[in-house]
Parts: C-alpha cells; sequence; structure tokens
C-alpha cells in the first residue's frame, strides 16, 4: 500500500445496532490515527433519518459522505447490478457484512466473485424458513460448500484475500486457558472429551406485537434464536472437540426439544412479566395475528450430539441447550418506535452462560457467566486434573473478561481494515482473521442443528413420516 493510500470500505447493515456499536467505533478510532480508511457505500434498507438514534453512523456521514444503497424491493440481480456500476466508479478493498444473516450469502459471493476482502457477522450463512422446511435447511450446508469454493478459488489468485467471521468466545482468557488444558491432556494421554453440557440462557422475553419487529436478531425470515447467538457456542464445542478429539470418529446430531414462538404465545409465557412492568389495565394486545414463518421460528431448544468411535460404539455425549425464555430482569415498557428493546440498558438480556466438560477420569472444567448485558462481563473457571497430571484444583475469576487481556471485536475490525489496505497486523490478529478453514465442522454442526429443527415439524406436525436426515457427521470430514 502507497502511503495515505485510502482504504475503501463498504458496510452492508450499515443502520443496524452492532455497526453502531462495533464497527463504526472502530473506524472512528482509525481515523483519529491518521490511518486513511473510508466507508465510501453503506448497504441498507433503511436511511439515517428513519433509524433508531445512531450516533456514530451520523459522525460517518458527516466524515465520509457515503453513497446510501437501498436493497429494498430490488431483485438479487437488480442489486447485483447496481453493485456492479458502483464498484466500476469506486473500487473497495473490505466489505463489512453486518445484515439479517439471511441475507450473508448473498454479499459473500458478490465480495468474493469482486475479490473484496470479506469481515462477515456470524452466521456465515443460513436460509430463508429453514425453521421449518427441510430443504431450505438443507441449504446453509450447501450455499456454505458454495462460498468455500469460491474462497478456495479467490485464494489461488490472491493469496492474501481474507475471510472472516469475528468470534470473540475465541479470543477470551478464560475459553483460551480451557483450551490449552484440554489439548495439553489430550496431547500427553490421548483422552478425548467424553462429556461436555453448554446452557445459553438469553432472556430476551418479548410481546407478541414485537414479534413482528424485523432487525437482524428478528423472526420475520422464518428463523429464530438459532441464528441469533448461538453460532459462538457451537463454535466453541467444535472447537474444543478438535482439540481433544481423543476417539471421536462421529457425532450423532438428536433433538429431544424445541419450543416454538407458537408454542410461547399458547402458553403466554410473556403475560407474567407484562403484569409485572407495564401499565394495568395494559393496552399491548395477547392476541395478534403472526406470519406462520413467525410462528415456526424455535425461541428454546436443546440438541444432543453423541460422540461415537469408528465401530460407531458411544462413548460421550455433548448436550447443547439455548433458551431464550429464561430469566430476564427486562424493565423496559413496550415502545412501537423500538426495533429491539434487548438492546436497551433496562432490556432484560443476559449473558448466562454454563459449561461443564469432562476429558475421561482425567480432568473437568466448568465455565460460568451470570450477567445483565451491558452490566459487566464477568467469567469464572474451576478446573481439576487428575493428581498424577498437574495441579489437581485451579479457580479464576476473570473481571471485564469482554475488555481485558483480549482482543476485541473492534481490534479485529482495525486489523482487518488495516490489513485489507496492506498495512501490516500481528500475527495473533492475523490467525483470529483467517478462520474461515476452521468453521467447517462448527458450520456443518449449525446447519445439522437447523436441519434437525425443520424435521421435528415436518414429521411431528405435518406427519411427513417418510421424511428423513442424515444425522451422522463424520469428523474428518470437516476438519
Amino acid at each position: 500500500m502507497k502511503k495515505n493510500s485510502q482504504i475503501s470500505v463498504i458496510i452492508a447493515g450499515g443502520s443496524g445496532f452492532w455497526a453502531e456499536q462495533n464497527h463504526f467505533p472502530a473506524i472512528i478510532q482509525m481515523k483519529k490515527l491518521d490511518i486513511p480508511v473510508k466507508v465510501v457505500a453503506i448497504i441498507d434498507k433503511k436511511n439515517i433519518s428513519t433509524t433508531e438514534k445512531r450516533p456514530n453512523l451520523e459522525k460517518i456521514i458527516q466524515s465520509d459522505n457515503p453513497v446510501w444503497i437501498s436493497p429494498f424491493n430490488k431483485s438479487q440481480k437488480e442489486l447485483t447490478e447496481e453493485l456492479k456500476l458502483y464498484l466500476k466508479k469506486q473500487p473497495c478493498q473490505a466489505i463489512i457484512i453486518s445484515t439479517n444473516p439471511v441475507h450473508h450469502f448473498f454479499y459473500l459471493k458478490w465480495a468474493i466473485d469482486n475479490g473484496i476482502n470479506v469481515i462477515c457477522d456470524k452466521p456465515f450463512v443460513v436460509e430463508k424458513n429453514s425453521s421449518h422446511i427441510l430443504e431450505n435447511a438443507l441449504l446453509t450446508q450447501k450455499n456454505f460448500e458454495k462460498i468455500e469454493q469460491l474462497y478456495k478459488k479467490e485464494k489461488i489468485k490472491n493469496n492474501k484475500f481474507i475471510l472472516s467471521t469475528p468470534l470473540r468466545r475465541r479470543a477470551l482468557a478464560p475459553f483460551l486457558d480451557i483450551a490449552k488444558n484440554l489439548n495439553t491432556v489430550y496431547k500427553k494421554t490421548g483422552e478425548g472429551i467424553s462429556y461436555m453440557n453448554v446452557i445459553n440462557n438469553g432472556g430476551l422475553h418479548r410481546y407478541p406485537i414485537e414479534f413482528l419487529k424485523g432487525g437482524a436478531h428478528g423472526y420475520l425470515d422464518g428463523v429464530g434464536s438459532l441464528a441469533h447467538s448461538s453460532y459462538h457456542y457451537i463454535d466453541i464445542i467444535a472447537w474444543y472437540l478438535q482439540l481433544a478429539q481423543g476417539e471421536i470418529e462421529k457425532i450423532k446430531v438428536s433433538l429431544p426439544y424445541v419450543f416454538r414462538v407458537r408454542d410461547y404465545l399458547k402458553t403466554k409465557k410473556f403475560k407474567k412479566l407484562k403484569e409485572l412492568i407495564e401499565e394495568n389495565p395494559s393496552s399491548i394486545r395477547d392476541q395478534i395475528n403472526l406470519p406462520k414463518a413467525v410462528l415456526l421460528s424455535e425461541l428454546d431448544f436443546t440438541f444432543n450430539l453423541e460422540l461415537l468411535n469408528k465401530k460407531s460404539h458411544p462413548i460421550g455425549l455433548v448436550s447443547y441447550t439455548s433458551n431464550h425464555t429464561s430469566y430476564t430482569p427486562r424493565l423496559t415498557s413496550y415502545n412501537p418506535k423500538t426495533i429491539d428493546h434487548a438492546h436497551e440498558l433496562k432490556g432484560g438480556r443476559m449473558s448466562h452462560l454454563y459449561i461443564d466438560i469432562h476429558q475421561g477420569a482425567l480432568q473437568n472444567w466448568q465455565l460460568m457467566k451470570n450477567d445483565v448485558v451491558f452490566h459487566g462481563n464477568e467469567i469464572s473457571t474451576i478446573g481439576r486434573q487428575h493428581p498424577k497430571l498437574g495441579k489437581i484444583l485451579k479457580k479464576k475469576v476473570y473481571s471485564e473478561a469482554y475488555d481485558k487481556n483480549t482482543i476485541s471485536p473492534k481490534d479485529l475490525i482495525v486489523s482487518f481494515i488495516k490489513y485489507s489496505g496492506g498495512l501490516k497486523i500481528s500475527k495473533k490478529h492475523f490467525d483470529l482473521l483467517s478462520n474461515f478453514e476452521g468453521q467447517r465442522l462448527t458450520n456443518r454442526l449449525f446447519s445439522k442443528f437447523y436441519e434437525g429443527i425443520a424435521l421435528e415439524y415436518e414429521v411431528d406436525v405435518l406427519n411427513r413420516k417418510k421424511r428423513k436426515f442424515n444425522n451422522i457427521i463424520k469428523i474428518k470430514d470437516f476438519i
């Protein structure tokens, strides 16, 4: 990169909450350091004048005057043509994809086809209506493989090309410490993970009318909470299994429990909360007609991953539970202008995580996080090792774990943009950015989960008993 050469960036989904909280602050920070970055275009159907207050976006508009490209009411062909014409006028080196996940595939494909470096919010891909249509759920893996092939071809043409998703947990000290200990014992003994229980509670209770609101974490596209935050914890499972694989050859996926939006409304799970925090009598209607896509989207679910050896004998179990309808301290009253109450300081969103891992008889680790989002990030861990292997008991509390001794999402955005402009970045940051290759097992688990949720509906509700899906993952095919 020539000195003072402009690094041109496009942000898809630039009106969103995450762009405001993460992407724009990172870019503003770079400008203060005289790094020549410019947001040349924002792709979003909502202009600044129609969104919630976005001070960081306003700063970028004032400083960079980006072109606003709206995908609203445009076919993919029409939008592709508009973007093609735009690139002829204004080349760019990087795109940040922060849209609703069902649109990720379009922007990923377009960017790779044009040789533009990509950083994409998780998950990489998910198809509309995957919660209840098996053919759509199957497209998640197929589309991931299409992106993978395009990525490999582009990498041959340009070995500096990068495709990444910022996975915060892989950079956090408590998760890294557990990873190191699991791998150390595995290298010493060959013992793999035999049991893992992961529980992720979100506290995201909504009123019926709030399910009609969009946003990246909405339900209008027929995908629910699995597409919202679970990818992070599925990635932890995939990561740890690869670090301490032992004799695990296959994973058998099953779905013992799924609780959909329609179940939540039928059982009126929102009512007690409404009685506590809303006016009495409340003007919020309990009965409201919601689209089928919303009603059939998942809220709470549990998946079991049976760990099998090469003879298909069970040698362990991983259980993953995600609950959106868990405890919440929500105090935010209903406001028709608010897109997502979970973004409010008193919105009641929880960051409650419990992980329990056993490595046979040789090691056990527990991780606990129990915070209200925006009100602290404390993570505690307890590790126990066999006396012949090391320290018997290890306890640690990581205060402000998302900010201290870690690489933040903002840090990765800065490094991604610098790298795209030909500037040097640290190996540590590059390793976290060049992580697409390491996402194959994570995405396969994620896509299998959606296949399981869709199949449950088709078999149990639509009585399509002949509908089947292969619930076996051969680990060697995805690492």
